[in-house]
């Protein structure tokens, strides 16, 4: 109901912007500089004061600007002359205004601050940008470490001996956030569950993080949020960067890239990652690794060409992991002493590209082809356990984008294809499955000053396993001044789900999976509100940014670890399923180079578990985060600490169990505190940090750690860190290329 009605106000509010009847206004605009001298004068704006169309005079200071009513008042502004302010009443009278020379200064100084992290007023959406500034507050290791001072998104473990990661938006679990690079897929199908690792931290130019229903040109997915990461681009990077990083549990890691401008069109750079966890390491004396050990290495390599007319990106990137988890010692076999072990070993490969393409017959016009082949293979065993897949697939996005009569109308179009192979096993059990999903969409914006800007979208996909999936979307922006912006969003999104790769960490347990075999497409509705205000507290920038979504599901998967200790039910429920989401978040500089920032969130996310309308395991009813930053004046010392407050959180029943297995159902709140100082040097920096500095360690994580071969053996059911304080170092260095 509320897409509906969120669509229907689009049609609204278009109706009476196509229906007005225009008047040509025509004229020209002049200059006499010299006594006797007139000349035209070419590029002068000319806009309305009512109304939003806008014009500017031809070379030879000719001009025609549209009108919808009379009288209105015509403002002529030009740089260096003083600006015409001229009540127009009539059409057929053609204007002629002469330009005077306005006060000319010797000069202006602009000062402006390169900050971290910001929310741009005018996007339609609401964007938060994370940059390099915010990027090294954190050692920032891979994508999953890239958010600890952010509060938009959450980072949790998804068991107790894989090391991975997943986020959550809005309170929901991180499968409904869709994550892409440069608006190429990055995190989904079998690469869900450990994704996140597979991009380092150092190849991140910038993070955009878009809460709720993204623009229905990226698909018909991200029902909590869109994740957009913006790789280094090798016309602006450096020509040779190194960074090598080192932990107190052994992890090693070394990061080099590299780019190189060849000539004004064309230009390349390549990145190489290697990880590696040396030793094992077992804090909290249950017997088993609290990291695995093995080997990562990523490898990408890209080009750029710019043309007048036309530009390209292009390249391929790889991804190779070893790694092994489980007890201590369990890589040597022994036969009169088996011991449990998890091995984790991923293959990823893919191609990409993208073309964009300027009409000549059309100046606003433009068209983009995404493209993508990518093959993707993983075999993970834990235990007696073993799930191996492969996904094999191709990406096609299509975009056709011009303006209807002037820049107050836009419109985007196009089609897209996804072709999706699945070849799947979880022990003796082989699922295969082949995704064929043709789509086209079409997105209009109506920009009135970039005060009022409203975007209404429609997309409609076929999905040869479930049939048509039909997906409204609508963001609107309204700015009441220039430093404060209220938007509010509505919109459909789907989600095909793969249970046994999108949740491979609950494979850590000895619980039996029951899966329903008539497993549907996800299927909700999420509609926000945000408001966003810019000041001047201590003669310095400062900002309060508050929202609330809220997340229907009409048809949603569960993952219900309620039934039985024993046993993961996996199955799709349409009774009451939801999710609310309050955030309030404030930023001040009381002194010159100091920052704080705090944030408050309330998640109340419910669904029905083992048939009881309750709040979600693992997911918080409270968070709290707070951020103190010092840069001094020079700029050769950083200081950072974050403080995430974490509240309590509902765990799964154990209560069949015998005692021994059992735990509380409700977890304990703690405080997790990371901070780190950096060093600048010419043209290398170094920083020393500390992640989990009050030692906070979840005790008896793993239930039946003894017997791991038992009935009641889980490491799913974890709430806190496991690992205790960790200390790190490692150095930055580059070198810059040369201007030409």
């Amino acid at each position: 109901m509320i897409y509906k009605i969120g669509l229907g106000l689009c049609l609204i509010l278009a109706v009476p912007i196509f229906a007005q009847e225009s008047k040509i206004i025509k004229g020209k605009v002049v200059t006499s500089p010299k006594k006797g001298e007139v000349s035209g004068v070419p590029g002068v704006k000319l806009k309305w004061v009512k109304d939003a169309n806008l014009g500017l005079s031809d070379v030879d200071g000719n001009f025609k600007i549209n009108v919808n009513q009379l009288p209105d008042t015509l403002i002529i502004s030009y740089t260096g002359y003083n600006t015409i302010y001229y009540e127009i009443k009539d059409t057929n009278e053609v204007y002629t205004f002469n330009l005077k020379e306005g006060l000319v200064l010797d000069g202006v100084e602009v000062v402006a601050k390169n900050v971290g992290k910001h929310i741009d007023l005018m996007d339609p959406r609401h964007v938060e940008t994370i940059g390099t500034g915010e990027l090294r507050k954190a050692a920032c290791c891979n994508l999953s470490e890239s958010f600890e001072t952010n509060a938009s998104v959450d980072v949790n473990m998804t068991d107790a001996v894989s090391g991975a990661k997943k986020i959550q938006m809005l309170g929901l679990d991180g499968v409904y956030t869709q994550l892409q690079w440069e608006n190429i897929p990055l995190v989904r199908g079998l690469s869900t569950s450990y994704g996140l690792n597979f991009t380092p931290g150092t190849w991140i130019e910038s993070i955009q993080i878009t809460k709720g229903t993204g623009s229905v040109l990226n698909g018909y997915e991200s029902m909590a949020g869109m994740i957009n990461l913006e790789l280094k681009k090798p016309n602006e990077s450096e020509l040779l960067y190194v960074n090598m990083y080192g932990n107190k549990f052994g992890r090693m890691e070394l990061n080099l890239h590299g780019a190189q401008v060849l000539n004004p069109k064309w230009s390349t750079m390549t990145f190489a990652h290697v990880a590696h966890q040396s030793f094992e390491s077992d804090v909290n004396k249950d017997g088993f690794r609290d990291m695995p050990i093995g080997t990562l290495g990523a490898f990408m390599h890209r080009w750029n060409f710019e043309g007048e007319n036309s530009e390209a990106k292009f390249g391929i990137k790889a991804t190779y992991a070893d790694k092994e988890g489980g007890q201590i010692g369990s890589s040597n076999f022994d036969v009169s002493n088996p011991k449990w072990n998890a091995s984790f070993n991923t293959e990823h490969i893919e191609l990409f590209a993208k073309n964009g393409y300027f009409l000549k017959n059309r100046p606003a016009g433009s068209l983009g082809l995404i493209a993508q082949a990518k093959y993707h293979h993983m075999n993970n065993q834990f235990g007696n356990s073993e799930y191996d897949g492969t996904q094999k697939k191709i990406y096609l996005n299509t975009i056709y984008g011009d303006i209807i009569g002037n820049t107050n109308h836009n419109i985007k179009t196009g089609a897209s294809f996804i072709l999706d192979d699945y070849t799947q096993r979880y022990n003796d059990s082989v699922f295969l499955k082949t995704e064929i999903v043709p789509g086209a969409y079409l997105e209009y914006t109506y920009n009135r000053l970039d005060k009022f800007i409203l975007v209404a979208g429609f997309r409609g996909d076929y999905h040869n396993l479930y049939g048509p999936l039909i997906t409204p979307r609508m963001h609107a922006k309204w700015n009441i001044n220039q430093r404060n912006a209220i938007r509010i969003s509505v919109g459909r999104g789907y989600r095909v789900p793969n249970p046994f790769a999108d949740y491979n960490g609950y494979m850590a347990s000895n619980r039996q999976w029951i899966v329903n075999p008539n497993i549907v497409p996800e299927d909700g509705v999420s509609a926000g509100i945000t408001y966003t205000q810019k000041f001047i507290m201590f003669d310095n920038a400062a900002s309060f940014t508050t929202d609330y979504f809220y997340t229907h599901f009409f048809n949603q998967l569960l993952v219900d670890l309620d039934v039985a200790p024993n046993e993961i039910h996996v199955y799709n429920t349409n009774e009451t399923s939801f999710a609310h989401s309050f955030q309030a978040e404030l930023s001040v500089e009381p002194l010159k180079g100091f920052e704080l920032r705090s944030a408050f969130k309330y998640y109340d996310v419910r669904a029905s578990f083992n048939g009881e309308l309750q709040q979600k395991a693992f997911v918080p009813k409270y968070r709290v985060l707070l951020n103190a930053g010092y840069e001094t004046r020079n700029k050769k010392w950083s200081f950072d600490l974050t403080g995430n407050w974490v509240g309590q959180k509902r765990l799964p029943s154990l209560s069949p169990n015998p005692i021994e297995h059992q735990r509380e159902l409700i977890s304990k709140a703690y405080w997790l505190v990371n901070s780190q100082i950096t060093y600048n040097f010419r043209r290398f920096s170094i920083y020393l940090g500390g992640e989990n500095l009050l030692n906070i360690i979840q005790e008896d994580a793993i239930i039946a750690a003894n017997d791991p071969f038992g009935n009641y053996f889980d490491a799913t059911q974890i709430w806190a860190p496991i690992s205790g304080v960790n200390i790190y170092a490692g150095i930055h260095f580059a070198i810059k290329q040369k201007k030409k």
